[in-house]
């Protein structure tokens, strides 16, 4: 049983950052990339670092994916907020879709 769920939080984690990637790839704007990075992103390595926690099932192996989860956790949103920041303030022209002029 326990293999399924180390599967199945291998293979969402996997799916979270391939849409992360793709996410990066196909958006037009900078802050939608970066919208696309730092939610699918965080989600995915959590539940692929839980996946390998779940796998080993030893305390070491166990603390340094919680200590991974934790600092993803808080500095992908920080990272995210200092380049929309630089973004803003540097003047980024931001997509507008398909309005005319």
């Amino acid at each position: 049983m326990m293999e399924w769920i180390v599967a199945l939080c291998l293979i969402t984690g996997v799916l979270f950052s391939f849409f992360s990637a793709l996410g990066i790839l196909r958006m037009p704007d900078a802050y939608i990339r970066m919208h696309s990075s730092t939610k699918a992103g965080t989600i995915g390595v959590g539940l692929i670092m839980m996946a390998v926690a779940l796998h080993f099932n030893d305390t070491s192996v166990i603390s340094r994916a919680v200590g991974i989860i934790a600092f993803i956790l808080m500095t992908a949103p920080v990272a995210a907020q200092l380049l929309g920041k630089s973004l803003l303030m540097n003047n980024y022209k931001m997509w507008r879709g398909h309005q005319q002029d």
